[in-house]
């Protein structure tokens, strides 16, 4: 497995903050993530995770991430891939 580091950015919701509380051993930093605020009336998240499998994102995409999140499409604004 190839590590992936990847820094998202999510919609503010229960379902995305139990996702993030069950995968914290993939923060990359001590704090976790970050609520900012977001387009309207809502606020987003944003999160840094390591050591995720960099393969299975390079051929599933967005769906790799919302398994690993237990989350729906809808609440992935973006991300980016760290180097």
């Amino acid at each position: 497995m190839t590590p992936l580091t990847i820094t998202l950015d999510l919609i503010h919701n229960n379902r995305v903050t139990a996702g993030l509380l069950a995968i914290e051993d993939h923060f990359a930093t001590d704090f976790g993530f970050a609520i900012v605020p977001g387009s309207g009336y809502r606020d987003n998240v944003q999160v840094t995770l390591q050591d995720l499998d960099f393969g299975r994102f390079d051929s599933e995409g967005d769906s790799y991430l919302v398994e690993v999140l237990n989350i729906v499409p809808g609440d992935l604004v973006g991300y980016y891939v760290e180097d």
